[in-house]
């Protein structure tokens, strides 16, 4: 039940995405062709008999899709339709594109809200310990929930932050951990357990409950997705250029578990999971890459500067490769996770 809510869940995430694609096309004139929840299939069909849209219900929930007449430039009467993508305004076009992420945005800072609305545990930037997971290294050295650490091989640590990263950097190596416990401070060894190349002890940050009046929890919420840019943008920085071996792709199926994991902590967790997937649609659809909304922005703003506009049929062809190169990544990180579990 975990996973079908948790598909379900991402599923509508995704079509929401497109519903912003499809209420701005709509409003800048264009015709939309077909609206689709989900692919493969369809199980379920109705066409408009005003708009002549065809609205589907594919057998595969996992995402969704809008046709909008002309944005495939091969098509017939792409140019001379009058509600035509390839016929409307270089800023109406840029509204239609960047109209899906704006609303997984939206859609992110609406849940935050709602959540800090009804109060929400949020991570105290402290090397203060919430939680030690049972059996794990940490609890073999005695370490317990509510101490404090705070120095790491003599070294002084202040955040959450800095002991995660210095604990990460010495998987299978000792480590001496100075802990403030109930007005004394002891000293404690531990070895990190080795996790793909990452050491953890098996402890987790301490939270502090947080409920706030709606306007607070409305400049909260927005604060919480600027946080999570930032601090995706800086992982991925790392990821990037080598300096951050602790970030790995996550593709859909590992997605989906975390999801249905989550579920088990409660409603939440899980809420608070779905802000922050709806965080990653916006980023990761926003990035230059080509089959993304962010590559089709490239083009556009390409348009805008120079005041020509980029072959229609050129543009197409780099977004059909990216997207074929794309689903092949994708592809390759699902099998993977399939095979590892």
């Amino acid at each position: 039940m975990n996973l079908l809510i948790a598909i379900l869940t991402i599923g509508l995430l995704i079509a929401l995405h497109e519903a912003g694609h499809f209420a701005l096309a709509r409003g800048t004139g264009m015709r939309v062709l077909k609206y689709s929840i989900g692919f493969a299939r369809p199980l379920l069909s109705w066409r408009s008999p005003k708009s002549g849209t065809v609205y589907q219900l594919g057998a595969l929930p996992l995402g969704g899709f809008v046709q909008v007449k002309g944005m495939n430039p091969f098509e017939e009467d792409a140019f001379e339709d009058p509600e035509s993508y390839q016929n409307r305004t270089v800023w109406q076009r840029i509204l239609v594109i960047v109209a899906g992420p704006l609303c997984n945005l939206l859609v992110a800072w609406l849940v935050f809200f709602v959540l800090y609305m009804v109060g929400q545990p949020e991570p105290v930037d402290e090397p203060l310990i919430g939680r030690v997971v049972q059996n794990g290294p940490a609890a073999q050295a005695g370490i317990r929930d509510g101490d404090r650490i705070v120095a790491v091989d003599g070294e002084a640590i202040a955040t959450w932050r800095g002991l995660a990263s210095r604990i990460n950097a010495r998987p299978g190596e000792e480590i001496s951990l100075r802990i403030q416990r109930e007005g004394s401070t002891v000293t404690v060894p531990v070895v990190p357990r080795d996790k793909d190349g990452v050491g953890l002890i098996g402890i987790g940050q301490s939270t502090r409950e947080v409920t706030l009046k709606p306007t607070a929890a409305f400049l909260a919420a927005g604060s919480k997705c600027a946080l999570l840019i930032r601090d995706t943008l800086w992982a991925l920085g790392g990821m990037v250029s080598g300096t951050n071996q602790n970030v790995q792709a996550v593709g859909p199926v590992g997605i989906v578990r975390i999801a249905a994991a989550s579920l088990d902590s409660g409603a939440r967790p899980f809420f608070a999971l779905v802000g922050y997937l709806s965080v990653m649609l916006f980023l990761f659809n926003l990035l230059p890459v080509p089959a993304l909304d962010g590559g089709r922005l490239i083009f556009l703003l390409a348009e805008v500067v120079s005041r020509r506009r980029v072959n229609p049929k050129f543009d197409a062809v780099v977004n059909t490769a990216g997207l074929v190169l794309l689903l092949g990544f994708f592809l390759i990180i699902t099998a993977k996770e399939l095979i590892l579990g």
